[in-house]
């Protein structure tokens, strides 16, 4: 069966809904306005991260035909559920999706209910929240067209109206930029998304949706995925331009540092009382589209961890709850741990992905996966006790030191030049047989 052009469009717009999230709407107006006249740079950091990364992703998931379990079982099976494990707990219920709901509060929430005990309404707003994304979660064969067709449309139309009048009728100018390197900081930026970790688990809600709609093909399968991350790519990469255009021309208008009050601000500046509400509609709506992808995400692949002993239901129930629970510390919190832990894991999750899509090239050797990921363990091991003896006043001088004669260690991508040696030399040095993984 070949699904029509009308399906393949809905799985996209479904793959776009469940990419965009909190992160993808609060972070491109606050990069903006901090990058100020280097808009550009910052924004072209960030689109690799925040859009490139996560297309490819995708594509490596389809042409391997799993998902990040799979990729990473080529360096070893112990270490692929390790990283998987970690890596669905972060865009799971220990931060992405407790962002979603602490983020819709924050923005959509927050202002209608001043006057009101604040927790409280954090209270009762994640409880409406975490409802209706189990309502969609729990009806799985649904999913992709309850988010394709119903769902993300309205968000689109309500966020192109808030970049349209803040395109055509700019605020004001953009100020002179505050970073020393505007595309390492949008490069980095872009890692809060979460979404090129995203998209090696999304892959597999897209090619399940996709096989029950009776598509049995690999080829034809992987082809419809890959498509479809190209419309979730495209429309990620028009909105971050747009938004980061906006803040930028916040100028000085603003200045806090708060990223849900920043995007308040805009909306509310550009459109008055209309326009907080239209931010408020559209903030709700990708939280909780990105919620359902996630909790579909966590509910799939731990059944499948625990051999289906576990079901999904059971799963996506246990993960709403530990959510809705993290939600009601508050988005300042969430954001000050995402932090750490996402530097931990990117490095990692971009050359599985990497390496996924160079796969045919080296044809397969094992010894590459395994010396170029090792090394990559290594030096996200070695940041992160630095990191943690920094912050416990430990003094950490010798690691410091190692740590500080990488090139591009400053800008934080010191894993980038081990990786590109790591990999000349296994090539190199492995033998011409190759071993298949």
């Amino acid at each position: 069966m070949k699904l029509s052009n009308k399906d393949i469009l809905i799985t996209g717009f479904a793959l776009l809904a469940m990419f965009f999230g909190a992160g993808n709407l609060i972070f491109p107006p606050m990069l903006g306005l901090q990058s100020g006249d280097q808009l550009s740079w910052a924004l072209f950091g960030f689109i690799i991260t925040g859009v490139g990364l996560p297309f490819l992703g995708v594509t490596a998931v389809a042409k391997a035909g799993g998902d990040l379990e799979l990729l990473a079982n080529r360096v070893h099976p112990t270490f692929s559920k390790i990283i998987t494990t970690i890596s669905v707990l972060c865009i799971g219920p220990l931060l992405a999706i407790p962002r979603t709901a602490a983020t819709t509060y924050e923005v959509a929430v927050a202002p209608l209910t001043q006057g009101m005990n604040s927790q409280l309404a954090l209270l009762l707003s994640s409880v409406i929240f975490f409802a209706l994304t189990l309502f969609f979660v729990l009806r799985p064969t649904q999913l992709l067209d309850s988010v394709g067709k119903i769902l993300t449309p309205l968000m689109l139309i309500f966020l192109a109206v808030v970049i349209y009048v803040g395109v055509t009728q700019p605020l004001g100018t953009a100020r002179e930029s505050i970073f020393v390197n505007p595309f390492s900081r949008g490069f980095l930026e872009g890692y809060n998304t979460m979404d090129a970790i995203a998209s090696v688990i999304f892959g597999m809600i897209v090619v399940k949706g996709i096989k029950e709609k009776g598509v049995t093909d690999n080829n034809q399968i992987a082809r419809i995925t890959i498509i479809s991350g190209m419309i979730a790519a495209i429309g990620l990469g028009v909105i971050y331009i747009g938004l980061g255009y906006i803040g930028s021309t916040t100028g000085t208008l603003f200045t806090g540092e708060n990223h849900g009050q920043m995007l308040i601000f805009i909306s509310e500046t550009l459109l008055g009382v209309a326009g907080r509400t239209i931010i408020g509609v559209v903030m709700t709506l990708a939280c909780l589209t990105t919620a359902i992808g996630l909790v579909a995400s966590c509910g799939e692949y731990f059944s499948r961890l625990t051999h289906y002993r576990v079901s999904y239901n059971t799963i996506a129930l246990i993960t709403t709850l530990v959510s809705f629970a993290l939600a009601n510390i508050g988005l300042a919190n969430i954001l000050k741990i995402s932090v750490p832990l996402l530097e931990f894991v990117y490095p990692i999750i971009i050359v599985l992905i990497m390496l996924s899509l160079l796969h045919n090239f080296f044809k397969g050797k094992r010894v590459v996966y395994v010396y170029t990921v090792g090394v990559i363990v290594l030096f996200v091991i070695l940041d992160a006790i630095h990191d943690i003896g920094v912050s416990l006043g430990v003094n950490q001088s010798i690691i410091a030191k190692i740590l500080s004669l990488l090139p591009f260690y400053q800008l934080g991508l010191g894993w980038v030049i081990p990786a590109l040696l790591t990999l000349v030399i296994t090539l190199v040095l492995s033998s011409r047989k190759s071993v298949e993984v």
